[in-house]
C-alpha cells in the first residue's frame, strides 16, 4: 500500500482516539499528502510543576491528549463538553504505545483560579487548550499535541469503512434505540434502529450510540465500549484500500481541530513498523463514586497514588514522586468529596 503516512495518521488519531492505527499498519504514498494543515497552536512545551529531571525522562516520549467533544453544531472549541478524554504515550525509542482513559467524570481541578468539577467540563470552559492544560496540572505530564474531534467525524469515518460488527448485549439492546435517534438528530446522518440484541452489523450512527451508552451501567463500562470501538474500526483501516483510505481522509480531516504537524511525523515515517500499542488502562485506578455539588462523580483516591501509578504505566517510572500541585489538587478533593 502506497505511503499516505501522515494524514492517515492525523486522522485516525483524531477521529477515534486511534494514533496506534496508521502506525501498526502500512506506509502510504507521501507524494498524495495535503501539502498543508491549518496553523493550530501546540500545548506549552513544558509542565512546570515537574522536575528537570522528570522532564528529561519524558523526552523520548510523544505524549498526544485526543478528545471526543459532544459537539451538535460540529464546534471544537469551548462551549461544549468532552465525551471523551485519552493520552497516548508513544516511546519513540522501542514504538510502544501506551494508552489512558480518563473517566469523563473525574473530580479534578479544570482550570488554575482553583475552579473544581468533572474533566469533561474543562473543554467546555476553555476548549482543547484549556483542556490539554488540566490534564496536564492534575496528572504532572507534558503535553506535546492534541486531536479533538465531534461523533459525526466517527460517524463518518465507519460508514466509509463499512461498518462494525458488535454482540449487542440485553441491557445495551433496551437503551440503545434511544442513542441512535439522539445521534441521528445530532450528526444529520441516516440510519435506523436496531431489531435484535445480540451481533449486530452497526453503521457510523449505530456505533456511535454505542459507544455513548451509559445509563444502564457505569462510565467505566462506557469506556470500555470506546475501546471495543475504536479497536474494531483500527482493524477495518489497516484492511481499507488506498481509494477507502483516500476518502477517509479527505471527508473526515475537515471536521477535527489538531496541532499535530508534518515535522511531528517526520521521526515516525522511517521506522513505522515498529509501532505497536501495548497496554490501555483507566485514571484513576483507585476511585470511589461520590455526590459533589449535586452531581455523580469519580474521585480519586489517594491523588498521589493515582498520579504515581499513571507515570509507572507510562514511563515505567517505579519511584515517581508527584509534584507539590498534584499533592495540593489531592488535598483540595479530598475536602471537598468529604463535604
Amino acid at each position: 500500500m502506497a505511503n499516505y503516512l501522515k494524514w492517515g495518521f492525523i486522522m485516525i488519531a483524531a477521529v477515534w482516539a486511534a494514533l496506534i492505527g496508521v502506525m501498526a499498519g502500512s506506509a502510504w504514498n507521501l507524494s498524495h499528502m495535503p501539502q498543508r494543515m491549518p496553523e493550530i497552536p501546540k500545548p506549552p512545551s513544558q509542565n512546570a510543576n515537574i522536575s528537570i529531571e522528570t522532564q528529561e525522562k519524558m523526552e523520548g516520549y510523544w505524549t498526544v491528549a485526543v478528545f471526543g467533544v459532544d459537539s451538535r453544531e460540529g464546534t471544537l472549541e469551548k462551549d461544549t463538553r468532552s465525551d471523551m478524554q485519552m493520552v497516548f504515550n508513544i516511546n519513540l525509542g522501542t514504538g510502544e504505545i501506551r494508552v489512558v482513559s480518563v473517566y469523563r467524570d473525574t473530580y479534578l481541578r479544570l482550570n488554575q483560579k482553583g475552579r473544581y468539577g468533572k474533566i469533561n467540563d474543562a473543554y467546555f470552559l476553555g476548549g482543547p487548550a484549556q483542556a490539554v492544560e488540566a490534564l496536564t496540572e492534575n496528572l504532572d505530564l507534558s503535553i506535546d499535541d492534541y486531536a479533538a474531534f465531534s461523533w459525526k467525524a466517527v460517524a463518518d469515518a465507519i460508514n466509509i469503512l463499512g461498518g462494525i460488527d458488535v454482540d449487542i448485549s440485553r441491557e445495551e439492546f433496551r437503551v440503545i434505540n434511544g442513542f441512535i435517534t439522539e445521534t441521528v438528530k445530532s450528526t444529520g446522518i441516516g440510519s435506523h434502529q436496531l431489531k435484535k440484541e445480540g451481533m449486530n452489523h452497526l453503521d457510523g450512527v449505530q456505533a456511535v450510540a454505542y459507544a455513548r451508552l451509559r445509563k444502564m451501567d457505569t462510565d467505566f463500562k462506557r469506556t470500555e465500549r470506546q475501546r471495543e470501538v475504536a479497536d474494531l474500526m483500527l482493524k477495518k483501516a489497516r484492511e481499507a484500500d488506498l481509494g477507502t483510505l483516500n476518502k477517509l481522509v479527505t471527508t473526515v480531516l475537515p471536521q477535527i481541530s489538531t496541532s499535530i504537524g508534518m515535522k511531528d511525523m517526520l521521526p515516525l515515517m522511517k521506522n513505522i513498523k515498529r509501532f505497536h500499542l501495548s497496554g490501555t488502562e483507566g485514571f484513576p485506578s483507585k476511585l470511589k463514586d461520590a455526590i459533589i455539588g449535586k452531581k455523580d462523580c469519580v474521585v480519586p483516591i489517594d491523588m498521589e497514588a493515582n498520579v504515581k501509578r499513571l507515570h509507572q504505566f507510562l514511563f515505567d517510572e517505579e519511584d515517581y514522586q508527584p509534584s507539590q500541585t498534584v499533592k495540593e489538587i489531592g488535598r483540595q478533593i479530598k475536602i471537598r468529596s468529604n463535604k
